[in-house]
């Protein structure tokens, strides 16, 4: 079967597992509260272990040394999305909270829930690495840049004069902004990273009677994330963003148009360099699927943690699923 045909058949697989997740929360076989579970879990061991142990998995130093475009293409996708994103918000004329979303929703693509199950199954022998290198770049903008947009917007500086805060308080806000940046850093996503990475360049190998237990936690990761999503699609009153004109301009410019003038342009820039750079057909593909990932559902959940639009941000979350079970189809056909 053809990387198309992989693709597709993960899509499928997707929808179904969706529907199930639909489904139990519908018939009532689980809530709320059960779904916020199904959420810590993904986030704090599932996704982790499946990135970690599918890196460490018979990569080495050589693996390494050999994929490093990924961190590179990574980097450039990341700066072409903020840009993009960030003028066709203005263009739009979206003010305060609800530009800062827009944006954080079109920018961050779903890479633990949905991306990395798709990379591992369209490229089964460097997968892996991959998503470790690519995570590296992910995360760090993602808990840095990605909860700074998620943040209620006010005018700081106003707020300040308009209650005498002096110079001194003014610091040790931003010293304690500072530390909470730091600390949005160790999460068990990032902290996986970068212990497989340190295991891989130190040359340490992972028995397998270890990384056979770890393989199978991990790929618990897919069904579940897919199901988590269903149910919230049953939960939340997601519909609203429908009349949101932002909405369908935004899917429409971030998982068609921009995955495949990104390509096309990879392509053509790759093909006229003057010198040899450690970029592969196959990390081309990669980086495009990625570029059209739908939102990340971390985003509804920054927001939700400060009642920032959190409806806006689910919307997003849901909505561009949804789509990208065709979307990605449409640009699997044309690059694959």
């Amino acid at each position: 079967m053809g990387q198309f045909g992989v693709m597709i058949g993960q899509l499928v697989g997707f929808f179904i597992m969706l529907m199930v997740g639909y489904g139990c929360v519908r018939l009532r076989f689980y809530g709320k509260v059960a779904l916020d579970g199904m959420c810590s879990l993904l986030l704090n061991v599932l996704i982790p272990v499946l990135v970690f142990s599918n890196a460490v998995d018979g990569t080495d130093r050589s693996h390494l040394e050999a994929n490093w475009g990924v961190m590179l293409l990574t980097a450039v996708m990341y700066g072409l999305l903020i840009l993009v994103f960030w003028v066709l918000a203005h263009v739009l004329r979206l003010k305060g909270s609800r530009s800062h979303i827009f944006q954080a929703s079109l920018i961050f693509g779903n890479a633990g829930f949905i991306g990395i199950p798709l990379i591992m199954a369209l490229f089964p022998k460097e997968g892996a690495i991959y998503v470790a290198l690519m995570s590296i770049i992910d995360q760090a903008l993602l808990w840095t840049y990605g909860v700074w947009l998620c943040e209620p917007v006010k005018e700081i500086g106003k707020s300040h004069e308009a209650q005498g805060v002096g110079v001194g308080t003014w610091f040790r806000e931003l010293g304690s902004h500072v530390l909470g940046l730091l600390r949005r850093f160790v999460n068990p996503a990032f902290i996986g990273v970068m212990i497989a990475l340190a295991l891989i360049l130190l040359g340490v190998k992972v028995p397998q009677i270890i990384l056979k237990p770890l393989h199978t936690i991990g790929n618990m990761a897919t069904p579940m994330s897919l199901i988590y999503l269903g149910g919230l699609f049953a939960l939340t009153r997601w519909w609203k963003v429908l009349k949101r004109y932002e909405l369908y301009v935004g899917l429409v410019a971030k998982m068609i148009v921009f995955p495949l003038a990104f390509y096309a342009l990879l392509t053509a820039v790759v093909a006229a360099l003057p010198f040899a750079v450690p970029i592969t057909h196959d990390m081309l593909l990669m980086i495009t699927v990625i570029a059209g990932l739908p939102t990340m559902t971390t985003i509804a959940m920054f927001t939700g943690r400060k009642d920032n639009m959190p409806e806006y941000a689910v919307g997003f979350v849901l909505v561009s699923t949804l789509f990208s079970l065709c979307s990605l189809a449409v640009v699997s056909a044309i690059v694959f």
